[in-house]
């Protein structure tokens, strides 16, 4: 267990009994009969207006289906979650630590089904800033939208960019948001998507931030980030007429920091 460390920054729950593909499947945006132990798939958990609560990770065998999501929306996702089990062979099981590796060995959950990285929900492993770091530098770089309770219910999916990380399925049935999702999908109409971010602070700024053009006009919102050196990076949602090399401002604290956007995997 050595090359394990602990994800301090996320926490696990899952889905237990004969009716957990059918609850998740009633729920969540990816298809839940394409759930299996090997790999994590993306879902995302919306509102009956299309908004995403949670994104997360999901693996499974027959009868469990294992979610991992940020410790810091947790605990109400899943009691938000237990609320909808009603008449259903499911339980939500109590929240449990998340165990992270670079290197993923047979029988080992890996993030994709080509990643080295691996997770293990409900282990406990030590903590390492420095793996922790690493793990979270990877997960921008993927363009993998984590959210925070204060930019829960804010996006659509298409907006956080998980569309390409085949979080949506367009033929499963219905879901929270399913009809709205599925509009903004066959018309075309989407006006924002996730991009990368440079900024010349090494302040995080508050999820949710707003963020500005060169106009001064609102163009988008912060999700999330890590500092790097005297500057950070991170992710955000902005308005699709904003193209990579562009500067944006983000209002931080009242501050207004400069900003390059870039592609997620140029922050790698």
């Amino acid at each position: 267990m050595s090359s394990h460390f602990l994800l301090s920054g996320f926490s696990a729950t899952a889905l237990r009994g004969s009716d957990a593909r059918a609850y998740a499947q009633s729920q969540f945006s990816a298809n839940a009969d394409e759930f299996v132990s090997s790999h994590y798939s993306p879902l995302a958990w919306c509102d009956p207006k299309g908004r995403v609560l949670a994104f997360m990770l999901a693996c499974a065998d027959d009868s469990v289906i294992n979610l991992v999501l940020p410790a810091a929306q947790a605990e109400t996702i899943r009691n938000r979650l237990a609320q909808f089990t009603i008449g259903r062979k499911v339980e939500v099981a109590p929240l449990a630590p998340v165990a992270a590796t670079f290197d993923a060995g047979s029988g080992v959950p890996r993030l994709s089904p080509d990643s080295p990285r691996g997770m293990f929900a409900g282990t406990q492993a030590p903590l390492s800033e420095t793996n922790s770091a690493r793990w979270l530098h990877q997960d921008i770089c993927a363009g993998l939208p984590w959210l925070s309770p204060a930019t829960s219910g804010q996006h659509l999916p298409q907006w956080l960019g998980l569309e390409q990380l085949g979080a949506l399925s367009w033929d499963k049935g219905c879901y929270p948001g399913q009809e709205i999702v599925a509009r903004l999908h066959y018309r075309g109409s989407v006006k924002h998507g996730l991009q990368g971010l440079r900024l010349e602070s090494a302040k995080i700024p508050e999820g949710h931030s707003r963020i500005v053009d060169s106009a001064g006009k609102l163009a988008g919102h912060w999700l999330y980030g890590m500092p790097q050196g005297q500057k950070s990076i991170g992710l955000a949602v902005l308005a699709n007429r904003l193209e990579a090399g562009d500067t944006v401002m983000v209002e931080a604290d009242a501050v207004r920091v400069p900003a390059r956007v870039v592609a997620p995997t140029a922050l790698c």
